[in-house]
């Protein structure tokens, strides 16, 4: 039975469900599973509390911590025993500083020899798997290597970000078997920081399409007001302010309509402002952050779900979006701004429609499209059903990463 170590940055985590999904797609598969992390949160903040309970994920669970002493003299020290133990894996020759090699690797191979006889590591996250390729290449660690960008750990802002991600990522590159992104747009950025066109492979970050299924079969609202939804963390690139804005424009037209926002950040003392600001109380509800039960149960209450992702003032935006799949299998049309890799993510004039980024009168004009027509309505809330279950669930993503783990 080959052993599968999953490597990422927080677990159990608040969000990030389709890493979860991987996890307990590789159990049941047959595959031993362990998972290396960075932070060991509370599994209290997690959304996915239940799984990681029933597969016992946390028994499996290996906090990354090199115990690297605070010091140089006692790095020195310290380290000097490791390092005799070691010397043989220590004195290849990989390209890192001396600095590091000196101070910090007889830490590293001290941790990793207790991973040793791993089959495969996927890395989720690149930043997570520097350590790990630096082992791999000095043949401490002989596993497999797959690396799992989703988009952050992609994004540079200028060309001296762009070099040195070039240069932390090297090695990285060089040892991974494959590396996998959720898009084709993120495909093209990982090329750009380096990475073999060959070892690339497009693999959708999937959902529970069993679990985001409706009840009902989607209609529009005859008499009662038309509900429009978006969840996501109040940050900048998500782009709220512009959905804010397009909701004023069919406002002022006299239109009967809601529009919730779950989720939390930083800018929610902002956003709450501009809705205030533009007399949208009645019609604009932050409702802050949900389980996932209640963002499923908030779903099937709406009509259309607006993805409103932007690309902010430093260059990020969205590279797939994992709630857009979310709201389609849940039966909700979706209208979106043309950013990113959100195009990847749905069928433009069948599923949703996509407008130019941050132009407010074609976002609005299109919330007023999916209502001209009730029949056409329920088709494309059919199609958009249909789309994610062909391309987004769970089943299809395990498949691709499997025959990943047994190439």
């Amino acid at each position: 039975m080959k052993t599968i170590c999953f490597v990422v940055h927080s677990f159990p985590s608040v969000s990030e469900t389709f890493v979860v999904n991987q996890i307990v797609g590789a159990k049941m598969q047959g595959y031993s599973v362990c998972i290396l992390t960075h932070t060991l949160g509370a599994i209290e903040q997690s959304s996915q509390r239940n799984l990681i309970e029933k597969h016992d994920l946390l028994s499996n669970t290996i906090v990354l911590d090199y115990k690297i002493p605070k010091t140089k003299f006692k790095q020195l020290v310290t380290g000097l025993i490791p390092l005799i133990k070691n010397f043989k894996f220590w004195i290849k020759p990989v390209q890192v500083s001396l600095k590091h090699r000196i101070l910090n690797w007889p830490f590293l191979l001290k941790f990793y020899r207790q991973l040793k006889d791993i089959d495969v590591f996927h890395i989720q996250y690149a930043m997570m798997g520097t350590g790990i390729a630096e082992m791999t290449k000095t043949g401490l660690l002989k596993a497999k290597v797959i690396t799992t960008f989703h988009g952050h750990d992609a994004h540079f802002k200028n060309e001296n970000e762009l070099k040195q991600l070039q240069s932390t990522y090297k090695i990285l590159f060089n040892v991974s078997n494959y590396v996998t992104v959720n898009t084709p747009y993120l495909k093209t950025k990982l090329m750009t920081l380096g990475c073999n066109g060959e070892k690339l492979r497009v693999i959708r970050m999937a959902i529970d399409v069993d679990y985001f299924k409706s009840d009902q079969t989607k209609m529009l609202p005859t008499k009662s007001k038309l509900k429009l939804i978006s969840v996501g963390r109040l940050i900048e690139f998500k782009g709220f302010a512009f959905a804010i804005k397009a909701i004023k424009l069919l406002v002022d037209k006299g239109m009967n309509i809601h529009y919730t926002i779950v989720g939390e950040g930083e800018l929610y003392n902002q956003i709450q402002e501009q809705i205030q600001a533009l007399n949208l109380n009645k019609h604009v509800d932050l409702v802050g952050k949900k389980s996932q039960d209640e963002i499923k149960m908030a779903l099937q209450e709406h009509h259309i779900y607006l993805m409103s992702s932007i690309t902010n003032a430093k260059g990020r935006c969205e590279t797939q979006g994992v709630v857009t799949a979310e709201a389609q299998a849940m039966g909700l049309p979706v209208v979106a701004f043309n950013s990113g890799g959100i195009p990847y993510t749905i069928v433009d004039g069948e599923t949703g429609f996509l407008v130019p980024e941050k132009n407010v009168e074609a976002y609005a004009n299109a919330i007023v499209e999916l209502l001209k027509d009730s029949d056409r309505y329920q088709i494309m809330s059919q199609q958009a059903r249909e789309f994610v279950v062909k391309n987004f669930s769970n089943k299809r993503m395990i498949d691709h990463f499997v025959n990943l783990y047994e190439n």
